[in-house]
């Protein structure tokens, strides 16, 4: 009875072990972007598609009054600094373009 179970528990750990050892890295064929320091290859990358999100809403303030406070990373502030920027600006202005980062037209 030992020995089936050291078996059974053997044929487990081989059956997982392709599960677990599997690599973790995406590789897209068929695209290869190359360049040096001297000739750089620049490549612009544009959507085919418009945005589903044609502009950004505000937040609920009660939604933020009961999240709890907890400290923030340096790009998250600054990120939440742009959109208070972005929305103070386009209600100033009456215009939203659909982007914080986006000109006006």
């Amino acid at each position: 009875m030992t020995a089936r179970k050291y078996l059974l528990s053997l044929l487990l750990s081989i059956i997982a072990f392709p599960c677990v050892a599997q690599d973790g890295v995406v590789t897209i064929e068929g695209t290869r972007i190359r360049g040096d320091q001297e000739v750089p290859t620049v490549l612009y990358l544009v959507p085919w598609q418009a945005p589903a999100v044609q502009s950004l809403a505000r937040p609920d303030e009660r939604l933020m009054l009961q999240r709890p406070i907890a400290p923030l990373e340096r790009q998250e502030f600054q990120r939440l600094v742009s959109y208070h920027q972005y929305f103070r600006a386009s209600v100033e202005d009456g215009k939203t373009s659909g982007r914080p980062d986006a000109t006006p037209e």
